[in-house]
């Protein structure tokens, strides 16, 4: 059994690796919020320790007190609901640095699994903090005398049910399920990695199972393996969901730094065994099944 200690819970990918786990007979706690919406979770809070946290005392308190073995970090601020760049960086940086030190002052072995992103910083604020938080957790494990292995989890583009409308994988299925009348997108040339969030659960497991033999400090690339253009990926939606909805391509411009190709190697996650096991027209259908059911 393992003692997992995870942040951002309540959140998609966060919900589903901790239901992943309770059913899995590991010990789970969480750091939340006091103004947490538990939705997500609400099927197994008889099973889950919630921690409610509102300051770095209780943040560090809380690691003495779990002692986990592993740390897995998916909380994260996206800046889509009107944060100031202080709060972005509050959550993507100050609370990752916290929950080092904490890891710091335990004296014992720990796995902190972070889940980086693929984005140039040059992109936003989002992408500057996640990648400056990994820079940093890098640099821990380089000048700290500890146990400490950081596993920084370079993770494609996600998607699956239920997850956050304001991603572009949720708004183009949402949209296209409700019929609305026109989609404005970018050409849609540029290539991305879709990775199932039932595969990203699957890597989060393979990687935990491993971590312990690992090196102090790895960047590990988790996606499909696989980049199609994201004009196929709407139009497979709009197929899939027979909408009625107009697509209108390239009404749209590109972001400034726009990456025109991202394509994870998954050759280390090949190395543990774990290969992505959903296609994705198989799961868009997925998606798009649940999702109509809620």
């Amino acid at each position: 059994m393992k003692n997992i200690l995870l942040t951002g819970a309540t959140g998609f990918l966060g919900s589903s690796l901790a239901r992943h786990w309770v059913n899995s007979g590991h010990q789970v706690s969480a750091l939340v919020r006091s103004t947490t919406n538990t939705a997500r979770i609400q099927d197994i809070l008889d099973d889950i320790q919630l921690i409610y946290c509102s300051s770095d005392d209780d943040v560090i308190g809380a690691i003495a007190r779990v002692a986990p073995d592993y740390i897995v970090h998916t909380a994260c601020s996206y800046g889509r609901a009107g944060e100031s760049p202080v709060e972005v960086f509050d959550v993507n940086v100050r609370l990752g640095l916290l929950l080092l030190e904490g890891v710091r002052l335990l004296d014992k072995e720990v796995v902190f699994v972070n889940t980086g992103t693929i984005l140039d910083p040059a992109v936003g604020i989002y992408a500057m903090s996640k990648q400056s938080f990994s820079a940093l957790g890098a640099l821990q494990v380089k000048q700290a005398n500890s146990g400490l292995k950081f596993i920084n989890i370079s993770l494609q583009h996600m998607y699956g049910p239920g997850d956050d409308k304001s991603k572009f994988t949720a708004y183009v299925i949402s949209s296209c399920l409700k019929n609305v009348e026109s989609l404005k997108l970018t050409s849609g040339v540029q290539k991305r990695d879709f990775v199932f969030i039932e595969d990203v659960v699957s890597a989060y497991d393979a990687i935990l199972s491993h971590g312990k033999h690992m090196a102090d400090f790895e960047d590990i690339e988790v996606g499909s393996g696989v980049s199609v253009p994201v004009r196929e990926f709407v139009e497979l939606v709009h197929s899939l969901t027979a909408s009625k909805t107009l697509l209108e391509f390239g009404t749209v411009p590109y972001r400034t730094n726009e990456a025109m190709l991202f394509e994870a190697d998954i050759s280390r996650m090949r190395s543990f065994g774990w290969v992505p096991a959903t296609s994705l027209v198989e799961g868009i259908k997925i998606t798009v099944n649940k999702d109509l059911l809620r």
